[in-house]
């Protein structure tokens, strides 16, 4: 307390003349939103921040009252106040326990896009990471190209080379440590989402249009979805996308993947580029403008931006069509546990010793727990799987230090909320850990691999797969 009563008279100190807001018109987050804090401090013990720093500025809570500073012309947004806001993960756990229901991701994004835009020294990835975000995440043709690279990259000399310390060296951290996370890139005709055509099941077809692919099931469709594929997950882990596409329509789905969808924008929501951010939601929302019955991820972190475009382009002439988009979005195993897949699952053993279930950690990433509140769909489609254990890791939904690039761009603190998660997945002791996001199953896994721990990080999809088989390809 003695350290938030210091905070509060420093910022008295550094208020600018006259009262005035900080924010300018331009998105600025809202004034009653800001005051719905009602500083019950249930936040605080949420907070992966606080939780490891115990100072109120490095809360929820404390943020709001420097969020609020800042609108009420009470402070000016100096080295300190920047850091502060910069080192939340924006993981959203304080949403889940807030009793008043305070907006608190959309309010830190929006501070954030105004610290980004007007204060240099608030934009911390510099020219290259923000080239990157603006100019090769929204694009698939480069994203593809960056993977092409990447798999270059991970060749027998170059990766050798990659791994000399020398050259480690000359590398930026944030690259280093991008490069070490990376996991193996297939080749592009591996990563095309046509390549599941030859293990739909029996009288399942593609039909290639002009604007879309479009998967059909052999009989009548029992719902129409429209995939959203994910720049990450369509070139990293594009094998899972793949499988997502056949477990729909083995669960009934005509699914259609429009051409023209591009990057969900979380990252640069995260990053203080809202208005790239609004860009790319308005080309979303225009490329799922169909009559689908729900728009499906398998990214929990790009469901979370995907849902919440009603409230990016509220100000927007699409904000009517945005809204409609977003009540639409689903992650896949809210589809796939409403639906149902067929019986006959092939039961699932462990492979330490056959005779025994397999034994399967879940983690709840943040942006699927507390930003989408999904989390009893995933379980019950594991918990219905022949021969599998289900077992709930402790502090499942605690942070697991990725948030995004955070991992890259705050390598201590993200290390510090892995080093927990890694704990309660050794006390647990599974095979399979499923992490059905892509920063957490790099981040997760890579820890895992460095403590040389005998489990795999999966996504829900890998363990779907395993237990209904693709027929032999056609």
């Amino acid at each position: 307390m003695l350290s938030w009563r210091r905070e509060r008279s420093r910022t008295r100190e550094a208020s600018p003349p006259g009262g005035v807001s900080w924010y300018d018109a331009d998105d600025a987050p809202d004034r009653r939103e800001l005051e719905t804090c009602i500083h019950c401090g249930l936040c605080l013990t949420a907070c992966p921040t606080y939780r490891t720093l115990r100072i109120e500025p490095d809360s929820p809570r404390g943020r709001l009252y420097l969020m609020r500073g800042l609108a009420e012309g009470r402070i000016a947004p100096d080295a300190d106040v920047v850091h502060h806001l910069d080192q939340c993960l924006d993981c959203r756990a304080c949403e889940t326990v807030c009793p008043a229901g305070v907006p608190y991701g959309r309010l830190l994004e929006q501070t954030r896009g105004q610290l980004a835009r007007r204060v240099p020294e608030a934009r911390k990835l510099g020219p290259i990471g923000e080239w990157v975000l603006r100019h090769v995440m929204p694009d698939r043709n480069r994203m593809h190209a960056v993977g092409d690279l990447l798999r270059l990259s991970q060749s027998a000399p170059i990766a050798a080379l990659m791994c000399r310390p020398d050259v480690r060296s000359w590398l930026p951290p944030l690259a280093s440590r991008g490069y070490a996370m990376t996991p193996a890139v297939p080749s592009r005709a591996e990563r095309m989402l046509e390549r599941v055509a030859g293990r739909l099941p029996a009288g399942a077809r593609l039909e290639r249009r002009e604007d879309a692919l479009v998967f059909l099931p052999a009989a009548t469709p029992h719902m129409h979805v429209g995939f959203f594929t994910s720049c990450v997950m369509e070139v990293l882990f594009s094998r899972i996308n793949q499988e997502l596409v056949r477990l729909l329509v083995l669960a009934g789905c005509r699914v259609t993947v429009p051409h023209a969808q591009t990057c969900c924008g979380a990252l640069h929501a995260h990053a203080g580029l809202r208005h790239k951010a609004r860009d790319l939601a308005r080309r979303n929302v225009a490329a799922f403008d169909q009559p689908f019955d729900a728009i499906v991820t398998d990214s929990a972190g790009c469901g979370a931006a995907l849902r919440e475009c009603g409230h990016l382009l509220e100000d927007d002439t699409q904000a009517d069509a945005a809204a409609r988009f977003g009540a639409r979005v689903r992650d896949v195993s809210e589809v796939l546990d409403q639906l149902g897949l067929p019986p006959g699952a092939t039961p699932l053993v462990s492979a330490r010793d056959r005779t025994r279930p397999l034994r399967i950690g879940y983690h709840d990433p943040c942006h699927l727990a507390h930003a989408q509140q999904v989390r009893q769909s995933p379980r019950r489609l594991l918990r219905a799987l022949p021969g599998v254990e289900l077992v709930d890791l402790a502090d499942s939904d605690w942070c697991c230090g990725s948030a995004g690039i955070y991992n890259l761009t705050h390598a201590e603190m993200a290390e510090t909320q892995l080093e927990h998660k890694l704990d309660t997945i050794a006390a647990a002791a599974p095979e399979l850990v499923v992490a059905s996001n892509p920063g957490c199953a790099l981040h997760i896994g890579r820890g895992v691999a460095a403590r040389g721990m005998g489990a795999r990080v999966v996504h829900l999809i890998d363990v779907l797969a395993m237990a209904y088989p693709a027929p032999a390809s056609r």
